[in-house]
């Protein structure tokens, strides 16, 4: 019996045009488009379906955790895909820790979206080839290997950002120079400090001296 898909998703042109595309695939029984919460969770409830797509288009990542975690919480059989905004590896790692069965980019191909639907029907994961190639730099990151008390290695924007910090540049500053907001900047410090376990930005130049980042 071929299976039901629901797509959660807000923007209709894109929601209505993807479900055309996939029922000329003829791999899904029935295709149903939600655009709230109240909507999903109803059909959730009434006639869950076995595959899941949650787009990032009306969703904040925090909220699509909550989600993830709220659904899989009830319903463990349902087949989560999240098409995410080129998320870290951090935050790939999360959704799937939380339950979700697939993850693509929203630049991913149709064809790349076919294959991911196919492998998930084998009751295996899919992740697509632009994080995979994500997590090689991830995994192979030589920040990683200098320090191995690091939680998780820096990405490069965030080994970009240290050296701005070491050599004493503000958040403003840092801001100006990479063109990016002072609440992005923020929020890579806060990450940084938490992987290097600092308290400020003194441990930030610790760290960068005894791992020969700087001089």
């Amino acid at each position: 019996m071929k299976p039901r898909l629901t797509i959660f998703d807000e923007p209709l042109l894109y929601t209505e045009g993807l479900s055309k595309l996939l029922s000329q695939s003829k791999i899904f029984n029935t295709i149903d488009i939600c655009n709230s919460h109240e909507h999903l969770f109803e059909q959730l409830k009434l006639d869950p379906p076995e595959i899941l797509i949650i787009s990032s288009n009306m969703l904040m990542l925090t909220d699509i955790f909550r989600l993830v975690e709220d659904i899989t919480s009830t319903n463990k059989k349902i087949k989560i895909i999240v098409i995410g905004n080129s998320y870290d590896m951090i935050d790939i790692r999360k959704l799937f820790n939380k339950g979700i069965k697939g993850y693509l980019d929203k630049n991913s191909r149709y064809d790349e979206f076919l294959k991911s639907i196919n492998i998930l029907l084998l009751n295996e994961i899919y992740i697509c080839d632009n994080a995979k190639e994500r997590m090689i730099n991830f995994i192979s990151s030589e920040e990683g290997k200098h320090n191995p008390h690091i939680k998780e290695p820096l990405t490069r924007r965030e080994m970009e950002i240290l050296k701005l910090i070491c050599d004493g540049c503000s958040s403003k500053d840092i801001s100006e120079k990479l063109f990016i907001s002072i609440n992005t900047v923020e929020t890579h410090r806060k990450r940084i400090l938490l992987k290097l376990n600092a308290k400020n930005s003194v441990g930030i130049v610790k760290y960068a001296l005894e791992n020969h980042i700087i001089d």
